[in-house]
């Protein structure tokens, strides 16, 4: 599904079931619903730093990128890349599943700044399934957020 831009959303065709903070405010992440085994994409390009099982986030994914920002997914049914690995924006990296503390089938996406979760609303329009370019900066290495 490689789109050729510098970004991807991660579950194109899904919809938010638990935003950013959530009833109690202490949700870390967006949680995205589709279809149980569903392809989940890298949104930008970056490296794999954790690929397994991680306490309730079950299957878990965490990706640094050169923009400033960390990347999870989890909960997933079947992780597709490991450590080490570099990936591209759009490049299918795991299966949505239902592992860890999770109800349903879904996936847990979250963005991080400095080790800090912040709500991917800021970078994502998650109705529409498009980037907010307003959240970032165009240098001559890429796009950084601001």
């Amino acid at each position: 599904m490689a789109n050729g831009q510098w970004w991807c959303y991660p579950l194109p065709g899904a919809k938010v079931i638990s935003p950013y903070g959530g009833k109690r405010k202490h949700h870390s992440g967006t949680d995205i619903k589709t279809k149980a085994n569903d392809n989940i994409y890298a949104a930008f390009d970056g490296e794999v730093t954790f690929s397994g099982d991680y306490h309730g986030y079950g299957k878990l994914i965490r990706i640094k990128h050169p923009n400033g920002l960390e990347t999870y997914y989890s909960h997933n049914s079947k992780n597709l890349v490991k450590v080490g690995d570099h990936v591209k924006a759009g490049q299918l990296i795991a299966l949505t599943g239902r592992t860890g503390r999770a109800t349903t089938e879904h996936l847990h996406f979250e963005t991080r700044v400095k080790g800090k979760a912040v709500n991917s609303n800021k970078y994502f329009d998650h109705v529409n399934h498009t980037i907010r370019l307003s959240a970032f900066k165009k240098t001559k290495e890429g796009y950084v957020i601001k």
